[in-house]
């Protein structure tokens, strides 16, 4: 593998309180797949082989984009290791947790397995859990999502022999199963999980793609679809839907979603972009574009469109959408990555702005082939966006050799690399929320044995900040410490009686916001 940092930067003092920075910078190894903001530098997390050893990569830069140091982490007992989603990172607290899938070095199988690291990231703590499956025995891991202090919701699946089972894992802190749950989609049928959200009523809310092969057999994947599992508090299925249809042969790939205000939930994919025929060949999809669709709580879908006219407008269409991560934005809209870029979309699914991204300034052509493939997406503390990924280019006109390669880039709040980019904006009739400076929501509400509690600050009110609820004579009951750099907090209340509680969301000694919670036992 060819080794190398190439960094562009660009910085300016913005127009708001603090300064916007943006860079690009090439990370080593093969894949970055997620990235932490620490007070004087980013960590990006990947990983990638060294001398024919498997690691965990952590690339640190500075907030200007400069090159720190790599510092390469390897997992005990193992031949190869993988990050697959950002969704593999969690951070609850100080406690930073991993989702991984390795092969296992006694075995060669591969497995699911879970790291807790230290808070700077420089050291494995434990690597000893890993997946057992109750029927075959390899398993891969996809998400791995602290909720609480002492539990851990995994995102994984595993081969039976026939088809690929997804489960839904909770775990406590030490590995031991509360609850599991395996869901299945048919002979010849393979489930990869995406994304856990907790659901507004206190259950999950699971997205996944299907890889159904049952046409053609196991060994050609005849289409994709994409599917919704709903599930109660214990991870039992209650509904589950198909947003973009189950038809053949063009259907639906790479689904995110996100809760919405309204107590519904917007989820956006893609039409697939190639499909398989019965004689092993690759047919294109002229009219694969980007879907929409607001569901309900009960699975009913309330509205769905396509946004092709909208991408149309803004001239971002690059074909063949592969999208990986969905994120809440600090002004309540949401901002959504694909291979090329990003989009910003409000909460009725309207593109506030798009970006298109080529760092490296190439001509794609038939002489040169690359591809930027982004993995993971953060908010930073200056409102911009840190986007970590892939970069892939074939031996021709601008690389000799072959690439492949982890890469880091910081945009700032329009998304832009360039600054300024957004004044060649196309002007576009959408409307932008006004929403309260400091943002508490509480979901569900009512509630029984949990809350989350989601909140978002300015960053002149980030300092000691804090929980704190009372009940309905004042006595406090719960007061926990909060980090500018989260935006939500589960709590367990199971403890506490039915009633009526106040939560209020405080900087040292200044309330910001209040909110009620019921509780119904």
């Amino acid at each position: 593998m060819m080794k190398f940092i190439y960094i562009i930067i660009f910085s300016f003092i913005g127009t708001g309180l603090y300064a916007q920075e943006r860079f690009f910078t090439f990370t080593e190894r093969w894949m970055a797949s997620s990235a932490l903001e620490f007070d004087d530098h980013y960590a990006i997390i990947g990983t990638g082989s060294i001398d024919n050893d498997n690691h965990i990569t952590i690339t640190r830069i500075s907030k200007v984009g400069e090159h720190i140091d790599n510092q390469h982490i390897p997992v005990n007992n193992t031949i190869e290791s993988e990050i697959l989603y950002q969704q593999a990172l969690s951070c609850y607290n100080q406690q930073k947790v991993m989702g991984v899938t390795v092969i296992n070095e006694s075995e060669s199988l591969v497995k699911a397995r879970r790291l807790f690291l230290n808070n700077d990231l420089s050291i494995v703590i434990d690597s000893s859990w890993q997946y057992v499956s109750p029927e075959g025995n390899q398993s891969k891991m996809f998400i791995t999502h602290q909720t609480q202090a002492n539990t851990i919701i995994h995102g994984l699946n595993y081969y039976t022999g026939s088809v690929v089972k997804s489960t839904l894992l909770s775990t406590d802190t030490l590995g031991n199963v509360i609850w599991e749950s395996n869901f299945a989609c048919g002979a010849y049928c393979w489930m990869e999980p995406r994304h856990i959200h907790p659901a507004h009523d206190g259950g999950y809310i699971i997205t996944h793609t299907e890889q159904r092969n049952s046409n053609n057999g196991p060994g050609i994947d005849d289409h994709d679809v994409v599917n919704i599992i709903k599930t109660d508090s214990l991870g039992a299925e209650q509904w589950r839907i198909h947003p973009g249809g189950e038809g053949d042969p063009y259907t639906s790939n790479h689904i995110v979603l996100q809760p919405t205000d309204d107590g519904n939930y917007l989820c956006v994919w893609a039409d697939n972009f190639w499909k398989t025929s019965s004689v092993g060949h690759y047919n294109f999809n002229p009219d694969a574009t980007i879907w929409l669709a607001k569901i309900a709580p009960n699975g009913n879908k309330i509205w769905e469109k396509n946004i092709q006219e909208q991408i149309d407008e803004w001239g971002v269409d690059a074909g063949g959408y592969a999208m990986r991560q969905m994120i809440r934005t600090s002004d309540g809209n949401f901002a959504i990555t694909v291979n090329w870029g990003i989009f910003k979309i409000n909460q009725e699914g309207d593109i506030i702005w798009a970006r298109y991204y080529n760092p490296s300034n190439i001509e794609p052509s038939y002489e040169q082939i690359f591809y930027y493939r982004i993995y993971g997406i953060n908010e930073t503390s200056d409102e911009g966006f840190m986007l970590t990924g892939e970069f892939e280019a074939y031996p021709g006109t601008d690389f000799s050799e072959y690439i492949q390669t982890g890469f880091a880039l910081k945009v700032d709040e329009y998304g832009c690399l360039e600054a300024g980019c957004q004044e060649d904006d196309p002007i576009v009739s959408v409307e932008v929320p006004v929403l309260s400076e400091h943002k508490l929501l509480i979901y569900p509400n009512p509630a029984n044995d949990y809350v989350t509690i989601d909140y978002t600050v300015s960053k002149s009110d980030a300092a000691d900040l804090s929980i704190i609820i009372t009940d309905i004579l004042g006595k406090e009951v719960h007061q926990e410490k909060l980090s500018y750099s989260q935006d939500e907090i589960v709590i367990s209340t199971n403890r506490l009686p039915q009633g009526q509680y106040f939560c209020m969301l405080k900087s040292g000694n200044n309330i910001l916001n209040t909110n009620k919670i019921i509780l119904i036992k």
